[in-house]
């Protein structure tokens, strides 16, 4: 069975930089939804929910990050992603499928975890479009 790498794309002017993952990303959940939505219990006690949206997230940890281009090429992404920006996540790097994301955090940092690796926990929000 070949080992599937996800990869990450985003633009850069005229040209598209592109994150390939070294290994792939660890503790991934099968699901992670937020609901927003405002509840209210009336004096006789029945629940009135107001549902807005529902977010799906993506979260993962990758947990030996090697230093020099490896972390390099992460920390020109996360450059990127902690302004708010959107980008293309690729579960297979070697497939088309695609989906759009932002990054949840506002902070990145890519923790000490031995000598020459270091380790991060990535969190990302489905991008909403609007109409």
């Amino acid at each position: 069975m070949a080992l599937v790498l996800p990869k990450i794309t985003w633009p850069a002017g005229t040209t598209t930089n592109t994150l390939l993952f070294i290994l792939p990303p660890t503790n991934v959940a099968s699901f992670d939804y937020v609901a927003s939505r405002h509840d209210n219990v009336s004096s006789a006690g029945v629940r009135e929910s107001i549902h807005e949206r529902i977010d799906q997230f993506y979260e993962f940890t990758m947990g030996w990050q090697t230093v020099g281009t490896d972390i390099d090429a992460w920390a020109t992404f996360m450059a990127y992603a902690l302004q708010g920006a959107t980008f293309d996540y690729y579960p297979d790097a070697t497939l088309g499928a695609h989906a759009v994301y932002e990054l949840w955090e506002t902070n990145g940092k890519a923790a000490f975890k031995q000598l020459g690796r270091r380790s991060f926990v990535f969190k990302m929000r489905l991008a909403v479009s609007w109409p």
